[in-house]
């Protein structure tokens, strides 16, 4: 669970780190598509719908031993493009990544700008964090997760994940959880969503 004196103790990201958190699994670089549905996850009720294009608003932290780096991140999908920024706790942009249907993605922060494959290869070379873009987009909406419950997640690369979903909130037909968490060995990622909306 992350508290709001976690986040106001923990470092700002550096801008040298730049504005992505999540990498590696997944790859956009032909075209956005819908949230993968993990293959080992169990049923999910037939109430709810996964969409394939949102908006959303929140809080990341990334703890890596005793380190911890932390940031606001505004996330958007949709048929045209994927859209991540990562900002300082106190709103300043620190980067952003856009990748456009057919196009390869391209980060900006401050002057610097650089290019590659997909959102997901950027962002493992900022942060070396693997988790995939599709994967993290499905646990939000609460894809094989109990709420409040630890559940095992194996990522397309092999990598196994501890991930923990809480607060499940509904916005008919749709789901999504408030906190997200996800552990492995010494890296803990941990995602607070403030406001979520399809599109």
């Amino acid at each position: 669970m992350i508290t709001g004196q976690e986040f106001h103790g923990a470092r700002r990201w550096p801008a040298a780190l730049g504005g992505l958190l999540f990498a590696g699994a997944a790859s956009l670089a032909g075209c956005v598509s819908a949230p993968e549905v993990p293959a080992d996850s169990p049923a999910e009720p037939s109430a709810y719908v996964v969409a394939p294009f949102f908006e959303l608003n929140g809080r990341i932290s990334v703890r890596v031993n005793d380190k911890i780096d932390s940031g606001q991140l505004r996330w958007t999908r949709d048929a045209s493009e994927e859209r991540m920024g990562l900002y300082s706790p106190l709103g300043s942009q620190l980067a952003e990544v856009v990748q456009r249907r057919g196009e390869a993605a391209r980060m900006r922060r401050d002057s610097e700008v650089a290019e590659a494959a997909s959102i997901d290869e950027l962002a493992s070379k900022l942060l070396g964090v693997s988790l995939g873009t599709q994967r993290v987009a499905s646990w939000v909406q609460g894809v094989g997760l109990a709420d409040g419950r630890m559940v095992e997640q194996m990522l397309a690369n092999g990598e196994r994940w501890m991930v923990t979903a809480e607060r499940f909130q509904t916005a008919a037909p749709y789901r999504f959880v408030g906190r997200l968490s996800a552990v492995r060995g010494d890296i803990t990622v941990r995602l607070v969503i403030d406001e979520w909306h399809p599109r």
